[in-house]
């Protein structure tokens, strides 16, 4: 197997005010966005001003670790949510059965047209070809004024959401204002990013798992799923 065979993958770990609140694996770089969008996505921040700082510090065995400074209100609301998920075992159906308005933002946004969404999907692939010749990673970008903005492309599609909506949190853009598309299956973890972050649709060339329709339907967050094909089928959003 040769290196163009392969693709970067790196563990990294997330610290917020010195307490471990997430690890997993990504593609090397944009580690502060992948900080930011788990730390939006699991509630430990909600507007810019409560994330105070980010660090990155290499792991003595290759990786990063992400040391983020938010404020103390945000920091215990999320320790609490935390606890709860844990203690009574609901996990992400929190957001549908426990506390269904957690995720209920404002959006805004007219969904795209068919035509508009093949054109978006087709930049998107574009963008993980220019990125991996050999294939294996996924994509995912903002979309405003019918344009793609903040495409990333990584090896995780987890991680992939998370930057493009970290680097959009950290530049201070209004999510609300804009969608979402991913070259990859829209999982529960991916809806509840997106839903906290006031996201205002999902696109996939793929499914949406029964998790995060669920989700979505809770945050009323309109998915749009096998958005290229002829079984483009949109969820949640009103008259649909």
């Amino acid at each position: 197997m040769t290196r163009a065979d392969t693709v970067a993958e790196e563990p990294w770990c997330l610290d917020a005010n010195d307490v471990r609140v997430g690890s997993g694996t990504a593609s090397p770089g944009h580690a502060e966005a992948l900080a930011a969008g788990r730390l939006l996505a699991d509630g430990y921040v909600a507007q810019r001003d409560d994330l105070l700082s980010i660090s990155v510090e290499p792991l003595a065995g290759g990786g990063v670790r992400l040391c983020a400074q938010v404020a103390a209100a945000g920091f215990e609301a999320a320790r609490t949510e935390a606890i709860h998920r844990a203690t009574h075992g609901c996990g992400l159906l929190h957001f549908v059965s426990c506390d269904d308005a957690a995720a209920r933002l404002p959006r805004s946004g007219r969904l795209p047209a068919p035509e508009a969404t093949v054109e978006l999907l087709r930049s998107l692939f574009a963008a993980c070809a220019a990125a991996s010749a050999a294939g294996g990673v996924h994509g995912a970008a903002l979309v405003h004024d019918h344009a793609l903005h903040d495409a990333l492309v990584d090896v995780s599609r987890h991680a992939a959401v998370e930057k493009a909506i970290g680097g959009a949190f950290l530049a201070g853009d209004a999510l609300r204002h804009r969608g979402l598309v991913l070259t990859a299956r829209i999982s529960g973890q991916i809806a509840l990013t997106a839903a906290r972050a006031g996201v205002a649709w999902i696109a996939s060339r793929s499914l949406a798992t029964t998790l995060a329709i669920a989700i979505a339907e809770a945050a009323h967050l309109p998915l749009i799923t096998r958005a290229a094909g002829p079984d483009r089928a949109v969820i949640g959003a009103a008259g649909s």
